[in-house]
């Protein structure tokens, strides 16, 4: 389901019920309507959508009850990366896929919905369904200008040190069906590629600039000046090589680009 590059934290599809339901006893995930604008014929908050097959799915439609202001909050999200070094994600990607419905037919239905993080470091229900404690971090807008009102659309959140969030879905009159909501961090992956034998790493985080990577030259090559290869791991986990090595006198690159031969 994922690529190499790709280290989900959470993702959607993993549940056939995000939303509470009558006798549930865990709950992933809420629907806070804050506009208290629902009505006996209208529901205008978010609800699952489907049956136990449509896992993940989730819709607000209440644009033409007047202004709206739902919020759709995830289960904390956890980015103390595993190994026991108590390292720190400082950046994720937050991936949604979905269709907009009939939001080309009303001038009261915006084609865009909200996203908001609360950073912690524990599970605090409490603290998260308090939609003060969070902080705008942006738009999700999708590009439908082809008439086609299915999407993908993916957007990077910047983090601080407490090792984990809440993400928060804001809908200010819209109407639209997410299928997927993925959060994920980018790795490049172990690889030897161009002569350099390359360490899995994290794609660079945007607060603490591109830290490179040292590789190690395949036998028979070396870098000019003698020392390890220097490679930074890129936007969404593509290796960027900085310092190349080359094949030594008498050898050359042979038809697989990745040895040196004699």
């Amino acid at each position: 389901m994922y690529s190499v590059n790709e280290r989900p934290l959470m993702d959607s599809r993993d549940y056939n019920r995000l939303l509470q339901e009558s006798g549930d006893a865990y709950v992933p995930w809420q629907s806070l309507d804050r506009d208290n604008n629902n009505t006996n014929m209208v529901v205008t908050e978010w609800t699952q959508t489907g049956s136990a097959t449509c896992a993940g799915t989730v819709t607000v439609c209440g644009f033409s009850e007047g202004a709206q202001e739902n919020w759709l909050i995830t289960q904390h999200i956890n980015t103390v990366l595993p190994g026991g070094g108590g390292e720190r994600l400082r950046k994720v990607t937050v991936q949604f896929e979905g269709t907009l419905n009939g939001c080309d037919i009303s001038r009261q239905c915006r084609q865009s919905f909200e996203l908001y993080k609360w950073e912690t470091s524990a599970i605090d229900r409490n603290g998260a369904n308090n939609t003060n404690n969070y902080v705008r971090v942006g738009r999700v807008s999708p590009d439908v200008t082809s008439g086609v009102m299915s999407f993908v659309d993916s957007h990077d959140i910047e983090l601080g040190t407490t090792g984990g969030f809440y993400l928060g879905v804001v809908d200010l009159s819209t109407c639209v069906t997410l299928t997927r909501i993925l959060v994920l961090y980018y790795v490049c992956p172990e690889e030897t590629s161009e002569l350099i034998s390359r360490p899995e790493a994290i794609e660079s985080q945007s607060l603490e600039g591109s830290p490179s990577v040292e590789g190690e030259c395949v036998e028979n090559s070396s870098t000019e000046s003698g020392a390890n290869p220097i490679l930074i791991c890129g936007p969404r986990g593509q290796w960027q090589v900085i310092k190349p090595c080359l094949c030594n006198p008498g050898y050359q690159l042979d038809s697989s680009q990745d040895k040196c031969s004699g």
